[in-house]
């Protein structure tokens, strides 16, 4: 290609010389005849280099997207294989397993409901901010922070509010912004939820006495089933003895009744059969 633009440059070059020379207008004439002349040829070699390129750019694109296909079914057959052996060492048990605990489990209507979650307290919770909670009159010591469940919500806080602080963390994604923002940075989580669940007491207060009532109410059966229970008599070692001795002797003494009585009366079968009677 260079070759070619060499060729063109000089051709340039002589025409340009030769038209300083002429003087006449036949040579004129002649030249303008050769240049044309020589212009066709340059641009007929021009087109068949233009060509030759696209054909040879073609080729090579065409061998890229073999090479490109080839390689794509390499990676996909040692994935392939790569798998395999991963379900060749991991157990189907384990596999299952890890699958399933990778998803979270479903959070029920009814446990949302009975834990407080209701339409009314998102839309509370969801009006909250930063603010609210740093500058809320709340006098709460300077103490340890407690140490927290493996959900991370402290343990300092009642079984129900335990459940609901979870849920809520789950569920409202508001309150979950505002706890990563806040806790340990600004505030403790004691302090956290000591106010959060001041701020929501008139909205989940009647949920949280509902379930310990519930609480209290269990306990009282429970009590009342153990209570029962210590009232059942209990025989001891040598009641239990003294009785089974008492079943034992009926029970031998029925035996020799019944042998005594089908004794007498073989006995009768057997002489009946062989005693003259006399008159």
């Amino acid at each position: 290609m260079e070759d070619f633009w060499q060729r063109a440059k000089s051709f340039a070059e002589e025409t340009a010389k030769k038209s300083q020379t002429l003087t006449m207008p036949n040579k004129i004439a002649d030249l303008v005849a050769d240049t044309a002349k020589k212009s066709k040829e340059l641009a007929f070699e021009a087109s068949k280099k233009a060509d030759e390129l696209a054909l040879e750019a073609s080729k090579k694109a065409d061998e890229l997207r073999v090479a490109a296909l080839k390689q794509a079914d390499q990676i996909q057959l040692q994935s392939q294989s790569l798998s395999k052996s991963i379900s060749d060492i991991i157990p189907p048990q384990l596999s299952s397993l890890s699958i399933a605990s990778s998803d979270p489990p479903p959070i029920s209507d009814s446990e949302l409901r009975k834990f407080g979650l209701t339409d009314d307290l998102r839309d509370f919770v969801g009006n909250l901010t930063s603010s609210t909670f740093q500058s809320f009159p709340f006098p709460v010591l300077d103490e340890p922070d407690a140490t927290t469940t493996g959900t991370n919500v402290r343990k300092d806080l009642n079984e129900w509010q335990e459940r609901h602080a979870n849920l809520v963390l789950t569920t409202v994604k508001e309150i979950k912004k505002l706890r990563y923002e806040l806790c340990p940075r600004v505030m403790k989580e004691r302090k956290f939820w000591r106010i959060y669940f001041t701020l929501v007491s008139t909205h989940v207060g009647s949920y949280e006495q509902q379930c310990v009532e519930e609480v209290k109410q269990r306990a009282k059966q429970e009590e009342a089933k153990v209570d029962e229970l210590k009232q059942t008599p209990v025989l001891t070692t040598e009641q239990s003895e003294t009785s089974l001795k008492s079943k034992t002797s009926n029970a031998s003494a029925e035996q020799d009744l019944d042998t005594f009585l089908l004794g007498d009366f073989d006995d009768s079968d057997a002489g009946g059969g062989g005693t003259d009677i006399k008159y």
